[in-house]
């Protein structure tokens, strides 16, 4: 979100995440002679099973780096509001989770990185310690992530194998007594078992990088025609318990009829003799504004062990094929931390990551455009 950088009354200084680009500086003399760690910004290629630990040796190194590069701008320019982001600490839990934690089950036993992530995040402490020791009595530090980590999800609700089954979902094969499309599905989806039942996951991204539209095939978008559905799920959270469902209006007769039915027959669905779902709603209970419509009509979050599917042709229920390879998924609670001088209260209601901007503008005494948003830390009387 802050990439390509813009100017600023200041310096900013990023590179790309998920897409390919060069590191680049708002303002080149606020920089100076630093030289800035080549690893801002960008996502390499994902660690396999025989290189999870020089990743791991990596991804301090790079943190260390960008933390003393951060110091560095942080005592050279002396800003008013000053931040830094470390990718790596989302990274490391995403592929090393399963081999530190050994109620996963696919914990593959004793092996030399289970205390990854401990020594990660050891490593994270000693950065804030290093921050501390440059702040002055008046200065205050915070510590926010913009989610939390877990175990991720290691089955799947297949929700549009659910939706074609119910009649609410079409397909672009539909009349057709035979389907090349089809058949593609169901041997991708045995293909994927089968590489996650004999440890081949390394492989499956490789195999899809072989494979013409695999960002269609992974989704089932090639399959499903969306427009003339009643409803789908559509890629909106990822593989996450949390996810939504669209509805055409025009494919409904009753559109507030249909949505209240379809929320009923969710609630009554069950896995391993529990609800599927911890709630659902519509989104209007959940948002407000005039780009409500971006959301997915139906809002959700399933039990943490179930992930949002997107495969067709196949179980309801199927284990996810790529938990062994990213076997850490984000939480919806992350982490607030604040250090500063004097007494604080935190409003928890109103501590979320949506609502940082009027906290930075109230810890400057500054006004915000927002009437009804109320800062989440703010100084006792």
């Amino acid at each position: 979100m802050a990439y390509p950088v813009w100017s600023v009354n200041g310096v900013m200084v990023n590179g790309p995440s998920f897409i390919t680009g060069d590191i680049q500086v708002s303002n080149p003399s606020g920089v100076g002679g630093l030289e800035i760690p080549s690893s801002i910004g960008g996502l390499e290629d994902l660690p396999g099973k025989s290189t999870m630990k020089p990743f791991l040796e990596k991804a301090i190194t790079d943190t260390r780096k960008e933390a003393a590069f951060g110091l560095a701008m942080l005592e050279k320019n002396q800003p008013a509001l000053f931040f830094q982001t470390f990718l790596t600490s989302d990274r490391v839990q995403h592929f090393l989770w399963r081999y530190c934690d050994s109620s996963d089950p696919t914990y593959p036993g004793r092996n030399d990185i289970e205390d990854g992530l401990e020594k990660f995040f050891k490593v994270i402490d000693s950065i804030v310690g290093n921050y501390l020791e440059k702040l002055d009595e008046d200065d205050i530090l915070l510590i926010m992530s913009d989610h939390g980590h877990g175990m991720r999800c290691t089955h799947c609700f297949n929700f549009n194998e659910y939706l074609r089954r119910k009649g609410y979902l079409q397909e672009s094969s539909s009349g057709k007594r035979f389907s090349k499309k089809v058949v593609i599905e169901i041997l991708k989806n045995k293909v994927l078992k089968f590489m996650n039942d004999n440890n081949f996951e390394d492989y499956i991204s490789k195999v899809a990088k072989l494979v013409p539209n695999a960002k269609e095939l992974k989704r089932g978008t090639y399959l499903a025609d969306f427009s003339n559905s009643m409803a789908y799920a559509p890629d909106f959270a990822g593989t996450n318990p949390g996810g939504g469902v669209c509805i055409n209006r025009n494919q409904v007769e009753n559109y507030e009829k249909f949505r209240a039915d379809l929320m009923r027959e969710m609630s009554e669905l069950t896995y391993e003799d529990q609800p599927v779902f911890r709630w659902i709603r519509p989104r209007e209970q959940l948002y407000k504004g005039s780009y409500i419509d971006r959301y997915p009509d139906i809002l959700y979050e399933m039990v943490p062990q179930l992930g949002t599917g997107f495969s067709l042709h196949t179980d309801i229920f199927t284990v996810n094929p790529t938990h062994k390879k990213i076997s850490g998924g984000h939480k919806k609670y992350g982490v607030f931390l604040n250090i500063g001088p004097g007494d604080w209260d935190v409003t928890e209601k109103e501590c979320k990551i949506t609502n940082i901007h009027e906290t930075l503008l109230s810890l400057f005494s500054l006004k915000s455009g927002h009437e009804n948003r109320i800062p989440f830390l703010s100084r006792r009387n």
